[in-house]
């Protein structure tokens, strides 16, 4: 037998060698491309995720500065509810807040009716969202002038909100000083 012609000449060994060296850059380049591709999908994910990132740091930081607003605000909102007695409490909390007033100011109270005005009708009606109810208070007379304004402006300063809506005040027969008489006062109570 005849041993077939296993000898390779340097032109086969030239060209398959060149051959595999034309696959072998091929595939380097598929694989580069392919690398590549890989990369800039990765690349895309980790941009939305520093923008997902930011974004929630921004949102993140929009919520400490509303729950600071809500903070400084909570103050105001103690004091808007301050403002309007509940119609369970408005009369013994006015009672209360008058007494105190008359007494720093040196004035004695003789009498007080709720839900009266000076004529001993009911009070006309308040803003919206709210009622009024009246109070009519009468004070032992004589009183001093000074002592009286004192008085109204303490009530007129008053939380839950109360308003002078009615006086009366005149000079005694014999006056002397700054004494006046006052008739009865309709102070108005806000209620919500």
């Amino acid at each position: 037998m005849k041993k077939g012609n296993t000898k390779m000449n340097a032109t086969t060994t030239r060209n398959i060698l060149s051959f595999v060296m034309v696959i072998l850059i091929l595939g380097a380049g598929a694989g580069f491309y392919y690398g590549l591709q890989i990369i800039k999908t990765y690349a895309v994910d980790v941009s939305h995720t520093v923008a997902d990132a930011s974004a929630s740091r921004k949102n993140i930081e929009e919520l400490g500065v509303l729950k600071q607003q809500l903070a400084q605000r909570n103050a105001l909102v103690t004091k808007a509810n301050q403002l309007f007695a509940t119609p369970d409490n408005y009369q013994l909390q006015a009672l209360k807040d008058i007494q105190k007033y008359a007494s720093d100011a040196g004035i004695t109270i003789s009498n007080t009716e709720f839900d009266k005005d000076s004529s001993g009708n009911t009070p006309p009606p308040a803003a919206a969202g709210s009622s009024a109810h009246s109070v009519l208070v009468t004070l032992q007379s004589p009183v001093s002038y000074a002592k009286f304004l004192q008085f109204l402006d303490a009530v007129e300063g008053n939380l839950p909100k109360m308003q002078i809506t009615g006086v009366s005040i005149s000079r005694p027969n014999d006056a002397s000083g700054d004494l006046i008489t006052s008739d009865k006062l309709t102070i108005t109570v806000a209620t919500r």
